[in-house]
C-alpha cells in the first residue's frame, strides 16, 4: 500500500551558516571569516582580529515537494510550506590578551525537515475499481518530522601570522518521527464491507558527540583550509516503532490479516562519517574568488533502533521487520564569487551540489531523499555603523524518479508497488543576517 517518504535526510550541505558564508553557499572552507567558520574551519577562528557575534536569521523559507503519481495514478502527492528558516547562533570569549588562543560558542540546526502528505479517494473510479466493489474510499496521510541541533565548543590557536589550527567539540541532538496511515474501504452490491488498513509509527531521538578540527592558511591574497570531521560516538537515546496491519475481506475469511504491535524504550544508534573539506580562495582588489569541496565517507548498514520481532495475531506466528539505515560515499563541490563595489558595499552569488547519500540499494532506509539538490544564492552585504548587514536569496531545486510512494487503489499490492513517480523539490529562502 505504501513503499517510501521522502525528505532532505541524506543531503550534507543542505544548509549553510553565517552572513557572508550563506551568500557564498558555504564554499568558504578556506577562505571564512567570521564565527561561521566555528563550523566551516576552527582553524580559521584565531585568524580574525576581531570575531565578533554572528546572528544569522533566515527569515522565512518556501518549500514545496511533489510525488507526481505518487498514490497512484494521476494521484499526486504534495507539500508546501512557508516557515521561518534554521538558524545560527556564536559568540566568543577573551582567554588571553596576546589573541593567539581564542575560544568560540556556537548553536545550528544540522538537518531539518517538517512535512505533511495527505490525499483522499472517494467513489467510484480507475483507481479503485481493482476493489471490484459497487462503491470505494481510500486515503493516505503521510507525516515525516525530525530535528538534528548541533552545540559546540571552539579552540583555536594561531601558530604565527599565517598559520591557525583549532577544533570544535560538538554534542548533536537529532529527534525523528515519521507516521504512514493508509486505508481503503469498499462496499458491494450486498452490502458486505471489505477493508484495509496500515499504519507505521517510527520515533526516536539520540544523542552524539563528535569533532571537527580545521587547519587555516593566510598567505593573501591567497587562503586554504582543511578540515576533518570524525564519526559521532553514540551517548544515549531510545525510540519507539508501532507496526499494524488490518485486511477484512467478507468472501475470503481465511485471507483475513490482524497484526497489531507495538514496542517502546528501544534503544537508538545514529551514524555518521568522516568527512575531509578542502578549500581555497583568492583575494583580488575588488573580485574574491572562494572554492570548497567536501568528501564524505560511505556508512555501512546499522539499525538506528533494533526492533524484536513481530507477532501475527491472524497467523499465530512471528514475523521479522528491518528498520536499518546506510549511506555511500559523495562529494560535494561550490564555487562563490564577492565582488566589493566600494568600501561599505558589496554583492555575493554562488553556486553548490548537494548530492544525497541514501544508497537506494537497501529498501529500508529511513533515510529516504535521494534525489541531488542544487543551491544558487545571490546578495549584498554592507556595513551600517559598526554593523555588517546581510541580505539576500537562495533558490535550491531536485529532482528524481523513485518508487511509486503508495498505490490508493489497490490494497492487494502491499509493499511492492513497482510503479516509478516523479519527484520534484523547490526551496527558496530569504537571508536576514547581522554581524556586530
Amino acid at each position: 500500500m505504501f513503499s517510501s517518504i521522502y525528505a532532505q535526510d541524506s543531503h550534507y550541505w543542505n544548509l549553510q551558516y553565517g552572513t557572508k558564508s550563506t551568500l557564498l553557499g558555504g564554499s568558504v572552507i578556506g577562505s571564512v571569516t567570521d564565527l561561521s567558520a566555528t563550523y566551516y574551519n576552527p582553524g580559521a577562528v584565531s585568524l580574525f582580529e576581531d570575531p565578533k557575534i554572528i546572528l544569522s536569521a533566515k527569515v522565512y523559507q518556501y518549500e514545496q515537494i511533489t510525488v507526481l503519481n505518487g498514490a497512484g495514478e494521476n494521484k499526486d502527492l504534495d507539500y508546501s510550506s512557508v516557515s521561518p528558516s534554521p538558524t545560527f547562533f556564536a559568540f566568543k570569549i577573551i582567554i588571553d590578551t596576546s589573541g593567539r588562543n581564542k575560544l568560540a560558542f556556537s548553536i545550528l540546526t544540522r538537518q531539518s525537515m517538517n512535512f505533511d502528505f495527505e490525499t483522499r479517494q472517494i467513489g467510484i473510479s480507475q483507481n479503485l475499481n481493482e476493489l471490484n466493489n459497487n462503491f470505494a474510499a481510500g486515503g493516505l496521510s503521510l507525516q515525516q518530522k525530525f530535528d538534528e541541533i548541533w552545540g559546540g565548543v571552539t579552540f583555536s590557536h594561531r601558530i604565527n601570522d599565517f598559520i591557525g589550527i583549532g577544533a570544535t567539540a560538538y554534542v548533536a541532538s537529532r529527534n525523528q518521527s515519521t507516521n504512514f496511515q493508509t486505508i481503503v474501504e469498499a462496499l458491494d452490491s450486498i452490502n458486505q464491507i471489505s477493508s484495509f488498513l496500515a499504519i507505521r509509527n517510527l520515533k526516536f531521538n539520540n544523542y552524539r558527540a563528535l569533532l571537527k578540527t580545521g587547519l587555516g592558511v593566510k598567505l593573501n591574497p591567497i587562503t586554504f583550509g582543511l578540515t576533518i570531521t570524525t564519526p559521532s560516538l553514540n551517548i544515549f537515546g531510545d525510540g519507539s516503532y508501532g507496526y499494524h496491519n488490518f485486511i477484512n475481506n467478507p468472501n475470503e475469511p481465511s485471507q483475513n490479516v490482524y497484526e497489531s504491535n507495538y514496542q517502546d524504550e528501544l534503544k537508538s544508534n545514529y551514524k555518521t562519517s568522516w568527512a575531509v573539506g578542502i578549500g581555497a580562495a583568492y583575494w583580488g582588489k575588488s573580485l574574491g574568488v572562494h572554492f570548497s569541496a567536501e568528501w564524505y565517507d560511505a556508512v555501512k548498514k546499522y539499525e538506528p533502533i533494533a526492533v524484536d520481532p513481530f507477532y501475527s495475531q491472524s497467523a499465530g506466528e512471528y514475523f521479522t521487520r528491518e528498520i536499518s539505515q546506510q549511506f555511500k560515499s559523495v562529494i560535494n563541490a561550490g564555487i562563490g564569487l564577492d565582488y566589493k563595489i566600494n568600501d561599505k558595499f558589496s554583492v555575493a552569488a554562488s553556486f553548490i551540489t548537494d548530492f544525497s547519500a541514501n544508497d537506494t540499494n537497501v529498501e529500508t532506509n529511513i533515510s529516504l531523499s535521494r534525489w541531488d539538490i542544487y543551491h544558487i544564492s545571490a546578495g549584498s552585504y554592507f556595513i551600517f555603523g559598526e554593523s555588517e548587514i546581510t541580505i539576500g536569496l537562495s533558490y535550491s531545486f531536485g529532482s528524481d524518479a523513485i518508487k511509486q510512494v503508495a498505490n490508493i487503489g489497490d490494497p492487494e499490492i502491499g509493499n511492492n508497488v513497482n510503479t516509478t513517480s516523479d519527484v520534484k523539490f523547490t526551496r527558496i529562502k530569504v537571508l536576514f543576517g547581522f554581524i556586530f
